[in-house]
């Protein structure tokens, strides 16, 4: 035997036993390292899954927690509200067998739920759970000024099988919230295409928006703040716009460094989704679009009853063809001279202060305008003091003989002192004009110096600009040197001057229209969402506000038409903008809300 291991043939046959010996050991070595590693990749498999199930569960959610919400769009509603969310089916994740799914927890023992714990549950601002299912959600103060947010929680705890061990559990949540925006905490918000072509310099401080698109097509359009857009942004003009270019780039506008336009989410007026609760095809008169927010309601079914202003406003004054004026308070209470007590009070204070009957001519429309002034000053001393009336702030005016060829406007006047501290919002369903100086604190002797050069300072020394609103079918501003007499004259008889304006405005706009390839009316866009009638040339027009678009313009509805003196209806103004930052803390009388509704933080407990 030795003589055999000692042989060249027995140490082959040792080394080919000892290689065969090692061989095995890897071999078994590797096996059971790629069962680990199978199982391994397995169980990762089926947690991915496992997490892919949670989220569509969740994306199941929050379509019917946003779908409630929007139904009451000024409640906050609590946990109890989303009880009877539906259960995702079996059919939503195929291949997943067999699918099981509970509104309540796994049991201690026995076969577990696919999906458990589905549920939504209001939070308070920290994001816990409120114990009480009749309990609305605590609010949230947002990372900017004037965002309110309110919170729910959604629940998914999925458990999946897997091969050769414990089955997979994840517990996958996600914080669904209701952000509640004012529209003034933008410099310019557009529910349609925003356009904005100034033609000459001009910076825009303040927030821009637009669910729709955004179109920029000059480099003497200056951006000082985030810019964004609900569809797409064209550094272009419009097509339909005869200055559209298929090939090629115009100049785009200027930015903050890092900070360009971008695509955001929509900002729906009042929660409210235009293409499911507006229908023009009805016999509903209260659905037909936004601009029900400045008209008189009808008794038919209200979707914006809340919003709507003509509701909101604590003194209504509509006027008849011939006229006449009847005055209302806010429950719609005729009052008159005959009143007594408080609504004794609001007819003495807006019954001297409004006249009926002037005219002027639109050189914009081509028509004559019966005009509704309203003056301003005669408010003022009979708004304060201790005899005051008990008052929101809000004024509904409204010429009911308006149609699209008989054209009635409000008219601001004397305006430049705004006395009640909570400011004031004139709404109407016609046009407005503002003539003069307005919430500046003007006066014949005392010029503020946006008017003669810095634009930075819109308020006399010792004024503080009050929080204004207008809210008309269109708005247009009369500068300081406006004279009735020559509104029908030529251009070179109406000249402006110098004219500074602090109030936010939300009014309609003449859309661009045609095509590219068939060219119609442009729009005249942001620069022009407050109407001139004057030649500004040289002159400035400051404003401190927020300038907020919502519907096409139904009665003040001609076409923008260029400057210049062949048109013969304005020279465009030094345009001086900014945005009021105090609308931040201290917005205008009266609710306009911006409802939107997001996927927040995701996480896994």
């Amino acid at each position: 035997m030795n003589k055999l291991l000692r042989s060249p043939a027995g140490s082959s046959m040792l080394v080919i036993i000892m290689i065969l010996a090692t061989l095995s050991v890897c071999v078994v070595t590797s096996m059971n390292f790629t069962s680990v590693v199978s199982r391994d990749v397995e169980r990762s498999n089926t947690l991915r899954r496992a997490h892919e199930v949670a989220d569509g569960a969740l994306e199941h959610a929050f379509a019917h927690w946003r779908e409630i919400c929007r139904g009451q769009t000024n409640v906050q509603l609590p946990t109890s509200s989303f009880s009877a969310i539906p259960l995702p089916a079996a059919a939503h994740f195929p291949m997943i067998t067999p699918f099981t799914i509970s509104r309540t927890g796994n049991p201690s023992s026995g076969a577990t739920y696919t999906v458990a714990n589905f549920k939504v549950v209001a939070t308070d601002a920290m994001w816990v759970p409120l114990s009480d299912p009749s309990a609305a959600p605590s609010p949230q103060q947002g990372m900017s000024l004037g965002t309110v947010n309110y919170n729910y929680l959604a629940t998914a705890d999925v458990t999946l099988p897997a091969i050769g061990g414990q089955p997979i559990k994840t517990q996958v949540r996600r914080v669904f919230s209701k952000s509640l925006l004012s529209p003034w905490n933008y410099a310019i918000f557009y529910v349609d295409d925003l356009e904005m072509h100034p033609g000459r310099p001009q910076s825009v401080t303040g927030w821009v928006h637009t669910n729709s698109r955004l179109y920029t097509a000059q480099s003497e359009l200056t951006l000082q703040s985030k810019v964004s857009y609900g569809d797409d942004w064209s550094r272009n003009y419009k097509p339909g716009d005869s200055r559209y270019t298929p090939t090629g780039t115009p100049p785009g506008p200027n930015w903050q460094t890092d900070l360009p336009p971008f695509r955001d989410q929509g900002q729906q007026p009042f929660g409210l989704d235009s293409t499911r609760i507006f229908n023009t095809t009805d016999t509903n008169a209260n659905n037909d679009s936004y601009r029900e927010l400045v008209e008189v309601p009808t008794a038919s079914t209200d979707p914006i009853g809340e919003a709507r202003y003509y509701n909101q406003a604590g003194v209504k004054i509509l006027v008849n063809s011939a006229g006449t004026a009847t005055f209302r308070r806010q429950d719609g209470t005729v009052i008159n001279s005959s009143s007594t007590g408080n609504d004794k009070k609001l007819y003495d204070a807006f019954s001297p202060a409004l006249s009926v009957g002037a005219t002027i001519t639109d050189k914009r429309e081509a028509t004559t305008v019966r005009l509704m002034d309203v003056d301003v000053s005669v408010l003022n001393t009979k708004l304060t003091g201790a005899s005051a009336p008990s008052f929101n702030g809000i004024v509904y005016i409204s010429d009911q003989s308006a149609t699209t060829s008989l054209k009635r406007a409000v008219r601001l006047k004397k305006g430049a002192v705004i006395t009640p501290p909570n400011g004031l919002t004139f709404a109407t369903d016609n046009g407005l004009y503002i003539q003069g100086d307005y919430n500046t604190g003007r006066t014949s002797g005392n010029e503020p110096p946006s008017n003669t050069g810095d634009p930075t300072t819109p308020t006399v020394s010792g004024y503080t600009r009050k929080p204004c609103a207008v809210l008309a079918d269109a708005v247009m501003i009369l500068s300081n040197n406006w004279n009735d007499t020559n509104s029908s004259a030529s251009l070179s008889s109406r000249l402006a001057t110098p004219t500074t304006v602090n109030t936010a405005i939300v009014s309609g706009i003449v859309a661009t229209t045609g095509t590219a390839a068939s060219p119609g009316n442009y729009s005249g866009g942001a620069e022009n969402f407050p109407r001139f009638l004057e030649s500004w040339t040289g002159d400035a027009f400051t404003y401190y506000g927020s300038m907020v678009e919502l519907f096409p313009s139904k009665q003040f509805n001609s076409v923008w038409q260029n400057t210049g003196p062949g048109p013969n209806v304005y020279d465009p103004p030094d345009r001086k903008w900014f945005f009021d930052s105090k609308f931040f803390t201290t917005p205008p009388p009266g609710t306009l809300t911006l409802v939107s509704y997001s996927k927040g933080r995701w996480f896994i407990e």
